[in-house]
């Protein structure tokens, strides 16, 4: 009876003990700070460019300041949605896919507002600057009275591109970050969409920055699921 009870525990098989391990995904550490970094570049640079913005540029003024707000601005409209993209990305629910869609349009209007529209303006009353002085005037009677309806309609479109994308990120993340957070980015998101110029600019902006500020330390701070090792033949 020994020998054959010995010989049933050699037959039994064995776990290889060079098994590999299977671990649940974690979040890429270099994702979550790229993630930080284009958040915090993108709301400091659009508070200092909403602090510093003209409130208008008409015929006379200088329009260097002008212009060049409006060739830097596209670089932390990118950052914004990119770092959009990275918060909702893998997120689920209707929110989330929102968010995602949202992301182009809101680049590229408001990129064409920004930056066409604006760079535009600015060379038109540079133009005018170094012309007569009764061209100046015709160029600001048109400026003043003018219906530029395709202006309008950037306008809108940007801002409005703008406030769904953010306001879906906010509602996107409620699960990870609870109501705080969310609604800290949606009220921003929301005064931001009225203006970027100061005041409701930078603090539209300030808002919705604290806002990812509070859900990236409740994220931080959030207990890790512990990765659950798997056998795999």
């Amino acid at each position: 009876m020994g020998n054959v009870k010995t010989r049933i525990i050699q037959n039994e098989p064995e776990p290889e003990p060079s098994a590999e391990v299977e671990e649940v995904p974690v979040a890429d550490e270099r994702q979550t700070w790229l993630r930080r970094a284009c958040f915090l570049v993108a709301v400091v640079g659009y508070f200092i460019i909403g602090v510093i913005h003209p409130a208008e540029v008409e015929v006379g003024d200088d329009t260097t300041l002008y212009i060049g707000i409006h060739l830097v601005q596209p670089f932390f409209i990118l950052l914004l949605a990119w770092g959009t993209w990275l918060l909702v990305k893998d997120l689920p629910g209707r929110a989330a896919q929102v968010a995602r869609i949202a992301i182009v349009p809101y680049a590229i209007a408001y990129s064409m507002f920004d930056a066409i529209a604006g760079v535009a303006l600015g060379g038109i009353v540079r133009q005018a600057n170094d012309a007569s002085a009764a061209d100046g005037a015709v160029v600001q009677r048109l400026m003043d009275t003018g219906t530029d309806y395709v202006g309008m309609v950037l306008f809108v479109a940007s801002d409005l591109s703008w406030f769904v994308m953010a306001l879906a990120a906010a509602i996107a993340v409620k699960p990870i970050g609870g109501r705080g957070p969310t609604l800290l980015m949606a009220i921003g998101a929301a005064i931001f969409a009225i203006a970027h110029p100061f005041p409701t600019g930078p603090i539209g902006i300030t808002l919705f920055g604290l806002g990812i500020a509070w859900l990236e330390v409740r994220r931080e701070h959030a207990p890790a699921t512990e990765a659950q090792p798997a056998l795999v033949p």
